[in-house]
């Protein structure tokens, strides 16, 4: 989900900067534009260490659930 977002916003970034040549349009690009990459790749990596503690704490879930049922405890 955030791999499209940074790239579309990678893409959009890359093509204004090469528009750009003026101070006004500099200004836009470090004010605005790379706070924004900046963002997304932060959200990006937030969502990646999400996924990994979700798939974690579902496998050690399953781990005590198949316990529960091999001592006979429902």
């Amino acid at each position: 989900m955030f791999d499209d977002a940074f790239g579309m916003a990678s893409l959009c970034t890359d093509a204004f900067q090469d528009s750009v040549h003026d101070v006004f349009g500099n200004s836009v690009l470090e004010n605005v534009l790379a706070p924004i990459l900046q963002e997304i790749a932060s959200l990006r990596t937030f969502h990646e260490e999400f996924q990994n503690q979700s798939l974690t704490i579902e496998s050690l879930l399953d781990e005590v659930r198949m316990m529960q049922f091999s001592d006979g405890s429902i």
